[in-house]
């Protein structure tokens, strides 16, 4: 059984795919990965997304499962998998400790004004700064409950945090003051001084955050972003920053970012005062290779066993996530 991969698996866990019967051929770059022949004949691909088009997996023979490191999967080209028969995974369960890390370290940079503090000290320019608020005895809305959600949700409460989440069925979770359905969002809205946008891009949540939406925030609250940019109407958040209708945002990713592979310097958001920005790395951190090689490991073992119906993180077709 052979297996390519542009994640850089470990020796150890190289050698125990040997000792499993799996040749193991992986590649320092997506590119060398296209550049080569080597993946035609591969029964399975760990690679991203970018790389895992129909273009390349139509010159894959003999794939029979897909691996994303990552948790977004809706440019994969899932009606040709589909057609194909192939098993799609993603890294679900790998992401949410440090991306919740994350949201919790942008809700406390944009509520202490961390920004302006570092702008003081880089000047050396001593004194407070006004405005400063606490997250005790705010409401976080935390629109998705998955993985992400749930764990933003678990590192929220010990600030004294209430925390409202919003998921497809509003069924109850113990890590939730209470939760919702997404026809509630504009309830939650205009409870929260924190939102933090933990869904994925779907044609149901594409500009999520729209107009109406920002209109019920409250002038005060705080928008966080680690999905997507396209949940969010961008025009709309612009002119809600620079005007500072809202609080702030803190913000990982952009529409322009997801299509260019950075956000250009001649965007607007970089002038914002009252924005955190940072670059497409809520998921950084030095627990991802334990986790996600870990579960990584679990599907090897029952796919060699020919038991993939007891494989996790496996993406159900037509839910576009």
């Amino acid at each position: 059984m052979k297996l390519v991969s542009t994640y850089p698996f470990k020796p150890g866990d190289a050698q125990w795919m040997k000792e499993k019967g799996v040749h193991l051929v992986q590649f320092k770059s997506e590119q060398e990965l296209i550049d080569s022949e080597t993946y035609r004949d591969a029964e399975i691909i760990v690679a991203n997304h970018r790389t895992l088009q129909q273009d390349f997996l139509q010159k894959c023979d003999a794939v029979r499962w897909v691996q994303v490191p990552h948790i977004g999967i809706e440019r994969l080209p899932m009606d040709y998998l589909q057609s194909r028969g192939v098993i799609v995974i993603n890294a679900r369960g790998s992401l949410g400790v440090p991306i919740a890390e994350d949201i919790i370290t942008k809700m406390l940079m944009l509520s202490r004004k961390s920004a302006d503090l570092v702008r003081k000290q880089q000047e050396r320019s001593w004194g407070g700064l006004s405005g400063v608020v606490n997250l005790s005895g705010k409401t976080l809305g935390v629109i998705g409950t998955g993985d992400v959600g749930t764990e933003t949700a678990v590192r929220a409460r010990p600030f004294g945090m209430k925390v409202l989440g919003i998921n497809t069925d509003g069924r109850a979770l113990p890590e939730f003051d209470q939760t919702y359905t997404l026809d509630h969002l504009n309830e939650v809205i205009e409870q929260s001084d924190y939102i933090a946008l933990t869904l994925p891009l779907t044609d149901q949540t594409l500009n999520l955050m729209d107009e109406e939406q920002f209109k019920r925030m409250k002038p005060t609250a705080f928008l966080i972003n680690i999905s997507r940019g396209a949940l969010i109407n961008e025009e709309i958040l612009l002119d809600y920053l620079r005007s500072h209708k809202i609080g702030g945002a803190g913000l990982d990713v952009f529409v322009e970012e997801f299509k260019l592979g950075k956000l250009p310097p001649e965007s607007p958001f970089w002038k914002l005062d009252n924005v955190i920005i940072t670059p497409h790395c809520a998921g950084g951190g030095d627990g991802f290779d334990m986790r996600f090689t870990q579960g990584f490991r679990f599907n090897l073992e029952k796919y060699i066993a020919g038991s993939p119906e007891q494989m996790i993180n496996v993406r159900v077709y037509g839910k576009g996530y």
